[in-house]
């Protein structure tokens, strides 16, 4: 029996899925993305973090949101 590491880098065929979903990748896909990653990086930081920035934890979407 045969064994894989998914762990490795990412395959032919992983990458050139990439690269096609990046070619029809709508403006509207690459802003949710960037939205996404942005309250991604705000709910990984510390409370104290948070505050030296002037939001709280219950505000991270608003404050995402608002900034736009």
């Amino acid at each position: 029996m045969a064994y894989s590491d998914v762990t490795s880098a990412p395959s032919a065929l992983a990458r050139l899925m990439s690269q096609l979903t990046s070619l029809v990748e709508t403006p509207f896909d690459r802003r949710q993305r960037r939205i996404a990653q942005q309250i991604a990086t705000l709910r990984a930081m510390t409370d104290d973090q948070l505050a030296r920035r002037g939001v709280r934890r219950d505000d991270i979407i608003k404050y995402v949101f608002r900034s736009r």
